[in-house]
């Protein structure tokens, strides 16, 4: 009797100039749907910055459920999938979201209390100022419009390390959210063995988004624009960052 063998998937390559490229084709094919995209995530983003307290606020609650609902109807009319404001596909889709979550909120925790260790085993004097900074280089990366202690150089190194973290925290999280939006498998664990051999690809692709948002946060403080500049450059990065992500999808799921 012949021993059965293991199905092993082939390695699929992701060529970041592929893709960067099908983006901006698809873009370009469909740029009435693409700007209607962009001036409804802006308007989210003014509503948002009209909130006063911010996320605090009970009526943000509202307003990320409403934009959570948005971008299920985007992906669902991206990928031509009717109704595209399925309930039923929405439920869904709040299984692989609510891990991603639970990972953010470990990884959180973890940021903000593993640099308290030192502090609890006695040396406060030595490494007090040092934590300090770290707290104002994390502040300095979420705080809109304000200014913080901490240098550029020190926000860009956090976003870089957000980089080398990402295709774990985020990539992989994002293809399973999309995944389940299809009616799909959204395991973590296929998105990892369909996603493997691509660790770098996912960083660079990250980097590509984030610098252009970061580079906008600190110019944004520097000139005092009171948060429109990065308003702006940050709804255009998150639109084109859906659809890069919808062309990772097809790559992965679609094509192969």
């Amino acid at each position: 009797m012949p021993q059965m063998t293991k199905k092993i998937n082939p390695v699929i390559h992701l060529n970041v100039k592929e893709i960067l490229h099908e983006a901006n084709t698809y873009i370009f094919e469909n740029s009435r749907f693409t700007l209607c995209v962009f001036a409804v995530n802006m308007v989210y983003m003014l509503c948002f910055k009209c909130l006063e307290g911010g996320i605090s606020n009970p009526l943000s609650i509202l307003w990320l459920i409403s934009y959570y609902i948005f971008w299920c109807f985007f992906y669902r009319y991206y990928y031509n999938l009717h109704p595209y404001f399925g309930g039923k596909a929405v439920i869904g889709s709040l299984a692989p979201s609510a891990k991603a979550l639970v990972i953010l909120f470990l990884l959180a925790i973890t940021v903000a209390f593993l640099p308290m260790l030192p502090l609890f085993l006695g040396f406060d004097d030595v490494y007090l100022d040092i934590y300090e900074r770290y707290l104002s280089t994390f502040d300095g990366m979420s705080s809109k419009g304000a200014k913080t202690g901490a240098s550029i150089w020190q926000i860009l190194a956090a976003y870089g390390v957000l980089c080398l973290v990402s295709p774990m925290l985020i990539c992989k999280p994002y293809l399973a959210w999309i995944s389940s939006l299809r009616g799909k498998n959204s395991s973590f664990r296929k998105v990892k063995d369909r996603a493997k051999g691509n660790y770098w690809s996912f960083v660079i692709i990250t980097a590509l988004l984030l610098i252009p948002e970061a580079t906008a946060s600190q110019l944004d403080k520097m000139w005092n624009c009171r948060s429109w500049l990065d308003y702006t450059v940050s709804t255009i990065v998150f639109v084109y960052t859906n659809i890069i992500f919808a062309k990772i999808y097809d790559l992965f799921y679609l094509k192969h």
